[in-house]
């Protein structure tokens, strides 16, 4: 960690003093020894999961931990289903085509702000098909932290610009290997007969390399300034042959600031497959790879999220501080959770929200769709609201939090 990444975060930590519980901060304290503090034009990093700081965001992602109020601090929108990619593994698969018009989606990042979130995450399909794009981000003000999850299809020097100029604070690029061939064949979906699924119209595979795409898109980002994240599935396939130690030496290569690793979960293009879950075994090689890379002096901060949410840190927090609202309106507990709780297109997300509360008045101690993998059919999604909800019964009275949590809800 640098001298200037060590000065913020002792700042933070004071921030925080007075406000957060001491047992909570100790615990903290320690845990972010297995991260890599960095700063970036001029705010601390931890990794793209939080709110920088200092900043407006990070404000409200405290104030609402403060309170112990349930909130959605991380809200995922879905501003278009198209894509030109066939990834077999996508989450969005399955869904319904179509896409919200502008001035509602401008009114629904009113309504989320309203709702207390600190960062603010614009998905897909492929979101840059958007060439409003730019309004959504900027609506979000300094309130929310913004974040584009994108293939890189798109993302040259002047749409980064656009980017930077509406105040995006991370972008993330998809990246499956770092074999170009290898990428490519994922991105158009030549992986055998799971890999076609049902997508929105518009879904045809790209012309051209993804991979380059991608190396592309990552250099558009740092061209402009723009904090930039490599993000992969870090599936079983992935551990065993050593492609997280490539994709590593990649993004360092490429100058991104983040490596990002994502479970794989049975969810859209792979719904009902339960296999594709990571086993204990691979949960534990991931969190060994993130402690062990963010223990080096240099190269991007690694963040995994299969150790952000074990149960000795923050849990699964989906119905709780995630919230993710579809291309066509429909409300679900998280981007990889396809069950819905309702429709902004029929009643205020804040009435969803309050309902969703039901079924989850507290985070869990492990990824929801751990529970639920092979649950899922592998039909249209996500599923209706009694199904969702049948789904989702409450935690049983007394069951363990996440210890993040429980530390904190320890002393009121």
């Amino acid at each position: 960690m640098s001298l200037r990444a060590k000065v913020q975060l002792a700042r933070m930590f004071l921030h925080l003093a007075g406000r957060l519980p001491a047992g909570h901060l100790a615990y903290l304290a320690r845990r972010m020894r297995r991260e890599k503090p960095h700063v970036w034009a001029g705010q601390l990093r931890i990794n793209s999961f939080f709110p920088p700081f200092p900043s407006l965001a990070f404000d409200r992602f405290l104030a609402a931990a403060a309170t112990r109020r349930r909130a959605p601090f991380s809200s995922y929108v879905a501003v278009t289903g198209d894509c030109p990619y066939r990834c077999p593994h996508c989450s969005y698969a399955r869904r319904r085509p179509g896409q919200l018009p502008r001035e509602r989606l401008l009114a629904l990042v009113a309504e989320i702000k309203a709702l207390g979130a600190a960062t603010l995450g614009f998905t897909g399909g492929e979101p840059l098909l958007r060439d409003d794009l730019e309004d959504f981000i900027a609506a979000a003000g300094l309130e929310m932290a913004t974040i584009l999850f994108t293939t890189g299809r798109g993302l040259d020097a002047a749409r980064a610009a656009r980017l930077a100029a509406a105040r995006l604070t991370n972008v993330t690029v998809g990246l499956e290997s770092a074999d170009p061939p290898e990428h490519d064949r994922i991105r158009g979906g030549a992986n055998g007969p799971d890999a076609v699924q049902d997508r929105a119209p518009g879904a045809a595979a790209a012309a051209g390399s993804s991979f380059e795409e991608a190396r592309a898109a990552v250099a558009a980002c740092r061209s402009c300034g723009l904090y930039t994240a490599i993000s992969t599935v870090a599936t079983p396939a992935k551990l065993a042959a050593g492609d997280l130690d490539r994709l590593y030496a990649l993004a360092e290569e490429w100058g991104a600031q983040e490596l990002r690793l994502l479970p794989p979960v049975a969810t859209g293009g792979w719904a009902g497959l339960a296999s594709v879950m990571l086993s204990p075994e691979d949960r534990a090689a991931i969190w060994r790879f993130h402690a062990a890379r963010n223990r080096l002096r240099g190269g991007p901060a690694v963040a995994a999220l299969p150790y952000l949410e074990s149960a000795g840190m923050f849990g699964c927090g989906a119905g709780y501080h995630h919230i993710f609202i579809d291309a066509t309106g429909e409300v679900c507990p998280c981007d990889l959770a396809p069950l819905s709780f309702g429709s902004i297109l029929e009643e205020p997300l804040a009435a969803v929200w309050d309902r969703m509360g039901v079924h989850f008045p507290r985070p869990r101690c492990e990824c929801l769709m751990k529970s639920l993998a092979g649950r899922i059919p592998a039909g249209a999604l996500p599923l209706p609201r009694a199904e969702s909800e049948a789904l989702c019964p409450p935690p049983a009275p007394g069951a363990p939090m996440p210890e993040v949590y429980r530390l904190l809800f320890k002393q009121r």
